[in-house]
């Protein structure tokens, strides 16, 4: 027999004889192979599987840091002979933390390489009893290292599967470490480590008998247990009494919450300058708000990007110049053919740049490709220098800004990069605000925030090239840091008085001129500068300046579309709004179907080549409270039979099959909780939905 990948719905056996290969007619290479040749596919998955490789890292290198001190324990645990409980690492990994399962079986992988062969790892759907649980830990156990060398370790197949239980386990562990020396104790290499990755899945009653048996062998077989916890220490604590409880010896390792995680992942691999997709402000801020409110899913937040990238490339070849390298825009817009020309003449920021030009200029643009080949690399190259330098300042910003009290801009990066995309971030009130609370600050703190301003921009800036406004500004915030660190106490006292306004009164001919100098006087008063609040007041104004050069709306830039997705289209797309689904769906099944025969006049009429179920739910809608079985079943008679009629049939008998498929579709409703049988009258059925 052949090994083949089929899919069903449910869980089967698949028999292929002759040599038969199946396959599927939309497997996932058949539907890469579709757009394999299209330069929009080839440039979204070099950049995904970029993304993807940073972020495997990133939750890889997160997890080894728990998983070092998990080890560290494991070979601890059984340091003192006299071990009287089960030693039980509870490990925290948050909740809907990506590639859960992949990182407990990484762990396995590295238990069994650095501290002991013997590792069974337990899913909870194999599980559900105490005897199926023993059965695949022990199978595990026997299968992962084998009794005899002969069978190519597959001793558990040498058995029945009756036969799998502790007892067998602690011969086949006798056979392996005490042959020699009957008397000589188990060292730390030979543990039997059993993992549950998800503790909160496994029944409760299950686990603690399993315990108190294994804690009855624990002089003879030493146990160790991992449990993998998503939600909080007090789970375990509460799920077993102290029967149970005194039976193990729980340690704590701490992984970092999603949110920690989901913080890490955007502004190494997303919000940086080396990421050429970048999300505008009202998507972001949809994707933060599912995330926050709705299901705390660092993987649906990575999939959700990954879905907008998709509808991003996939609206043509314009999508390819999506680059941070020149020499591939360069290269990609010599292989652009006339229709991908086009594509990019779609854009909506390409009109703004037609009506800006001259009338020869908006002939070239429209009618010549080569000339528009011009416009589009400088253009192109004008907004990765800007991608570049948006995410330079905003990290200078944010260092500003971050511990200002009330956090005007937002507490996190994220936060105020959704601001600066969605729009001009200098012009907004709270910009206006972070610059007033930034006239209070202290000289120290001052200064150190200036201080890693400089490392951002150290790192950033090529010091062999030439003179540009960010090398300016650089030189510029040094010298400043040399000025501030230059001041002492004996400079701080007042060196600029208020100019005095003229004390003469001879233009004042009557009381309200006199008040209107007052007034104007009052006005004009300035407070005396110290030395330091006039370096602190020229340094904000230079750093606010460059703000303002870098930090403006994209959608200010020619072909802005390129790099930047901001259509919040696609929010029905990712958060389904499953009533409404539903109640199209079986009101106009059209819609979904695409067929001439279920194609409605109005919203109101039903046809008889429609579902059953469509059928039954439109003639529920237009009942109350308690629906009449035996009417609905008339009326549901009289559309799918032209020659029925309710009132000379009251008698005749009923059709089985037409009986059959309108108790089918009653069914069928009332499992989608439409409605539910009634108690007060056996012939009726309660109605549970309205306004549909």
């Amino acid at each position: 027999m052949v090994e083949n990948n089929t899919v069903s719905v449910s869980k089967g056996v698949f028999v292929f004889k002759n040599n038969f290969k199946h396959t599927s007619m939309l497997s996932h290479g058949n539907t890469s192979k579709m757009f394999s040749k299209n330069l929009w596919h080839k440039e979204f998955n070099l950049l995904w599987n970029s993304i993807s490789e940073d972020i495997e890292v990133l939750t890889c290198n997160m997890f080894s840091l728990m998983t070092k001190d998990l080890l560290s324990y494991i070979r601890q645990a059984y340091y003192n002979s006299s071990v009287c409980e089960i030693p039980t690492a509870a490990l925290l990994t948050g909740i809907n933390m990506p590639d859960h399962d992949k990182q407990f079986k990484n762990l396995k992988r590295q238990i069994i390489n650095d501290v002991s062969p013997h590792v069974a790892l337990l899913n909870s759907q194999d599980c559900s009893s105490v005897k199926s649980l023993m059965d695949n830990m022990v199978y595990q156990f026997l299968n992962n290292s084998g009794w005899d060398k002969s069978s190519n370790g597959n001793f558990g197949n040498n058995f029945k599967k009756s036969q799998l239980n502790l007892s067998l386990l602690e011969r086949w562990y006798e056979n392996l470490y005490y042959t020699k020396n009957k008397s000589a104790q188990p060292i730390n290499k030979n543990l039997l480590i059993v993992v549950l990755p998800n503790f909160e899945s496994f029944n409760i009653g299950v686990l603690q008998k399993f315990i108190l048996i294994a804690s009855s062998y624990l002089q003879k077989l030493p146990f160790l247990f991992v449990f993998g916890i998503a939600t909080s220490i007090s789970t375990l604590y509460t799920a077993f009494p102290y029967h149970v409880s005194s039976k193990i010896s729980i340690k704590v390792f701490k992984n970092e919450s999603s949110i920690h995680l989901l913080k890490k992942i955007l502004e190494n691999v997303f919000l940086n300058s080396f990421c050429a997709f970048q999300l505008g402000g009202k998507i972001f801020n949809l994707f933060t708000d599912i995330f926050l409110f709705y299901d705390y899913s660092v993987n649906n937040f990575i999939q959700n990007i990954k879905y907008t990238m998709m509808e991003h490339f996939c609206y043509g070849n314009a999508m390819a110049l999506c680059s941070l390298d020149r020499n591939d825009v360069k290269n990609t817009l010599n292989i652009f053919k006339s229709e991908d020309f086009e594509n990019v003449r779609h854009l909506k920021s390409f009109r703004q740049l037609v009506e800006s030009e001259s009338y020869q200029n908006q002939i070239n643009l429209l009618t010549n490709d080569v000339y528009l080949k011009g416009v589009i690399f400088e253009n192109i190259v004008i907004l990765q220098k800007y991608i570049r330098r948006l995410h330079i300042f905003l990290r200078c910003l944010y260092i500003l800004v971050s511990d200002l009290p009330g956090h005007p801009l937002g507490k996190h990066l994220y936060e105020l990069y959704a601001t600066c995309v969605s729009e001009d971030v200098t012009k907004t009130p709270q910009y206006q605000e972070c610059l007033r609370l930034l006239s209070f600050q202290s000289q120290n703190n001052l200064c150190v925030k200036l201080n890693e301003i400089v490392a951002i921009l150290d790192e950033s800036i090529n010091k062999n090239s030439k003179r540009t406004q960010m090398k300016e500004f650089y030189s510029k915030i040094k010298d400043y840091i040399i000025l501030l660190n230059d001041l002492n106490d004996a400079e701080m006292d007042v060196v600029d008085e208020s100019i005095s306004p003229n004390n003469s009164f001879t233009n004042c001919t009557d009381r309200k001129s006199l008040k209107e100098s007052l007034l104007l006087r009052t006005k004009s008063r300035m407070e005396p500068l110290t030395k330091y609040a006039k370096l602190r007041k020229d340094i904000l104004e230079t750093i606010s300046s460059n703000f303002e050069i870098h930090l403006v709306q994209p959608s200010s830039l020619c072909f802005y579309e390129i790099f930047f997705f901001d259509d919040i289209s696609i929010q029905n797309k990712i958060i389904g709004i499953h009533r409404t689904a539903i109640h199209t769906a079986l009101n106009d099944p059209q819609v979904y179907l695409q067929c001439n025969c279920c194609k409605l006049n109005n919203s109101h009429s039903i046809k008889p080549k429609m579902p059953d179920i469509c059928i039954t739910y439109k003639l529920h809608l237009e009942c109350g409270k308690m629906i009449n079985m035996y009417d609905w079943l008339q009326a549901f008679l009289c559309i799918i039979d032209s020659s029925f009629n309710a009132e000379n049939n009251t008698n005749s008998k009923i059709n089985p099959q037409y009986q059959a498929r309108f108790t089918r579709a009653v069914a069928e409703l009332e499992h989608l909780g439409f409605i539910k049988s009634s108690k007060r009258k056996a012939d009726h059925v309660s109605r549970l939905t309205w306004g549909g």
